[in-house]
């Protein structure tokens, strides 16, 4: 056999043996599974309040020793659970610090009426409406107790406010206006 057959014979035999030895391997049982699509969705974090986009006081005509109180019902629509602050971005004027604050949160009354109003522990807020605005102008900084875990909780504000009785005679005339603002996060 001359040298070229037998190199043939071995490189035909490599061939042969490696297509075998491949069908071979291509002939083992598998399996596999996987599962459906999958989704993420994110929660919300919804608050509402009754106040009809009205400001809660418009007091007039005041001297020291006037009174006034109003409420305002929030209602929580967010599918997450969440905390509740308030706190105001927006306190000004020369009356500032002799408006006396006192703020509660509790249940019953709403915007129109604070009838039927109850507290729900001790005042969240009591100082002037200046140290409010200085002191309460975010949501860490701000007040409150209200966690709803979920759609459909409610919690009413109650606001009261007085004319300081040591408000000096150079506040006559003066003016003082807030923002208050709450907010819910998750």
């Amino acid at each position: 056999m001359s040298m070229i057959a037998a190199a043939a014979t071995v490189v035909g035999g490599i061939a042969l043996s490696t297509g075998v030895m491949w069908q071979a391997s291509s002939a083992a049982f598998t399996a596999s599974t996987d599962n459906a699509a999958n989704n993420w969705s994110a929660g919300t974090v919804d608050l509402v309040d009754d106040d009809n986009s009205a400001a809660m006081f418009n007091a007039s005509g005041l001297r020291p020793g006037s009174t006034g109180e109003k409420c305002i019902k929030l209602t929580y629509n967010g599918s997450l659970s969440s905390t509740v602050k308030l706190y105001s971005t927006a306190v000004s004027g020369s009356l500032a610090p002799y408006v006396d604050l006192v703020i509660e949160e509790g249940t019953g009354g709403n915007f129109g009426n604070c009838s039927g109003f109850a507290a729900a522990g001790g005042p969240t807020y009591t100082g002037t409406l200046a140290d409010f605005g200085a002191t309460k102008k975010t949501f860490v900084s701000g007040v409150g107790t209200f966690a709803p875990g979920g759609a459909g909780a409610t919690r009413t504000y109650h606001i009261s406010y007085t004319v300081n009785a040591s408000t000096p005679d150079s506040a006559q005339g003066a003016t003082a206006s807030a923002t208050f603002n709450w907010q819910a996060a998750s």
